[in-house]
């Protein structure tokens, strides 16, 4: 998986570092985001910042 970084958390050393989440895809399909020291991280099949990662981030700023 790859790690993309976030504009809106400082995740390096952050206390959620190894956390994860369950996400819905769009079609049912279950994905799970983590946040890592570099940003967060999806096993779904997007190579690039997902939805599924922007909704987490989304999650921190409200």
């Amino acid at each position: 998986m790859f790690s993309h970084s976030s504009d809106t958390v400082n995740t390096s050393g952050h206390p959620f570092i190894g956390v994860q989440w369950p996400v819905t895809g769009s079609k049912g399909d279950r994905y799970t985001v983590e946040m890592t020291d570099y940003g967060f991280s999806c096993n779904c099949p997007a190579r690039v910042k997902c939805k599924h990662i922007k909704g987490i981030e989304a999650e921190f700023e409200a």
